[in-house]
């Protein structure tokens, strides 16, 4: 008599669009937790640099990357990019444009404000209202917070300070990174 093999639910696939290493490793820790709570989910990760240098390219890299994997996987369930927002003054017509195009594609952005760093301080206990002005605020508070902290950190380095909770504070004081997050079962 044969036994049947365990039924092994598929994982939902979601792709996300990020700047850089410090991204794809924070997105890999978030994969990382949300296995561990019993989601059944993939993220692929799509660092979207170099070579895409504002909002606008980014948005579009992620737009071609999507199109280029279309058909030879199983459709994306979600899509989303990480931006710096400090890159939103640089040129507002581009910026206008990058949330059209993301509009029109599907892509959820989720405005990191100003950068990455600030969104990291915003993990930390007691940090969750933080709102550094300047890229360069953010790096110094995030250093004085987490003397730890060199650019780019890799998913071991994030999981030594970052938890479930410490995620879960940063979705509280984040409202479009708790939309990632309630998909992925952490919030």
């Amino acid at each position: 008599m044969s036994r049947r093999p365990p039924h092994i639910p598929q994982r939902t696939p979601i792709f996300v669009g990020c700047e850089g290493e410090s991204e794809a490793a924070y997105l890999a820790l978030l994969q990382e937790l949300a296995l561990a709570n019993g989601a059944h989910v993939h993220l692929h990760i799509e660092p979207l640099t170099p070579g895409a240098g504002d909002p606008l390219a980014r948005v579009e890299r992620a737009i071609a990357r999507l199109d280029r994997l279309r058909g030879r996987r199983t459709p994306f369930a979600h899509t989303f990019i990480l931006l710096d927002s400090d890159q939103l003054q640089l040129n507002r017509d581009r910026a206008d444009r990058a949330r059209r195009a993301a509009e029109a594609a599907g892509l959820i952005l989720i405005w990191q404000d100003p950068c990455h760093e600030a969104l990291l301080l915003r993990h930390l206990d007691g940090r969750g209202a933080r709102r550094p002005m300047t890229s360069a605020d953010a790096e110094q508070a995030l250093q004085r917070d987490w003397p730890e902290y060199r650019k780019p950190m890799t998913r071991p380095d994030l999981r030594r300070r970052l938890d479930l909770e410490a995620v879960r504070r940063a979705g509280a004081a984040h409202d479009e990174l708790a939309g990632l997050l309630r998909i992925l079962g952490l919030v």
